[in-house]
């Protein structure tokens, strides 16, 4: 067994103690890309390199590089932040957390300056809904010279994503988030933007010349079993798709940041 996976196993069993559906649910779904996370991260990071990890959830992220050797510390909205298991984890694993609110002004962190030199930001990039140029600027002046970021977020092009666009337009339903999906979900859960890899690139590079981007399409979501809500049709597409790399369901996006280079964008006014 090897470190990843030995860390992976702690994680799993303090998931397992708290015993919250939701929880539990989103560790074993995304086990896999826990396990991608901690190869990459481990690859171009040292242990005990200082870890920011924005959007920490449950925790899944911040405590396996905890045990993988990492300083790590949390940041997240007071909806998850003050959570009493999450609230139990953080004491239990002495991890530093940040409760932040509005990531467009990132106020908690206005003071810090080449802070960290790793900045995760897995699952969280198809949620944002504001201008972030203020919020990427202050990033790129907390993380360190040469830091990396490293992002998760879905492959907006998939064949079941073309497929579904599609008949959305030709039912005149409409394109982008199903109006259904908005209803029942939480605050900060929806996915209201979704990229591409040639979008990814275009996107940091507006913003600097110093962020040099790289992605690698994955797939890492468990086999949809016979109980799936799913339809067939959806289910077969998704499991084709992840056979042709271009339309794999996920992208891993490390960005290497030269701090040497100036910003282009200033962030518009009202």
């Amino acid at each position: 067994m090897n470190r990843i996976e030995e860390a992976l196993q702690k994680v799993e069993q303090i998931v397992q103690l708290a015993n919250n559906s939701n929880d539990l649910a989103y560790f074993h779904y995304h086990r896999k890309r826990f396990q991608k996370m901690g190869e990459s991260v481990t690859a171009i990071c040292p242990e005990g390199s200082t870890v920011l990890d924005i959007g920490s959830h449950y925790l899944h992220s911040s405590l396996l590089l905890h045990f993988l050797g990492y300083k790590v510390t949390c940041m997240d909205v007071g909806e998850f932040c003050n959570l009493p298991f999450i609230k139990e984890r953080i004491t239990a694993n002495n991890l530093t957390q940040i409760e932040e609110n509005n990531l467009e002004k990132l106020s908690s962190l206005a003071t810090e300056d080449n802070q960290y030199d790793l900045i995760l930001f897995t699952e969280i990039f198809e949620h944002i809904t504001f201008n972030p140029i203020g919020f990427w600027k202050r990033i790129h002046t907390i993380i360190k010279p040469n830091g990396n970021i490293y992002i998760t977020t879905p492959n907006s092009i998939t064949l079941y994503a073309i497929v579904k666009t599609l008949y959305q337009l030709l039912s005149g339903r409409g394109i982008g988030i199903d109006i259904k999906a908005i209803f029942p979900t939480v605050t900060y859960g929806h996915h209201w933007k979704e990229y591409s890899a040639k979008e990814m690139k275009a996107y940091f590079n507006i913003m600097n010349d110093g962020f040099k981007v790289s992605v690698q399409k994955f797939c890492y979501k468990p086999a949809e079993g016979p109980d799936s809500v799913k339809g067939k049709g959806s289910i077969l597409l998704e499991k084709l798709g992840n056979q042709i790399p271009f339309f794999k369901e996920a992208m891993e996006v490390v960005v290497k940041v030269d701090k040497s280079l100036p910003w282009k964008v200033n962030i518009p006014e009202y």
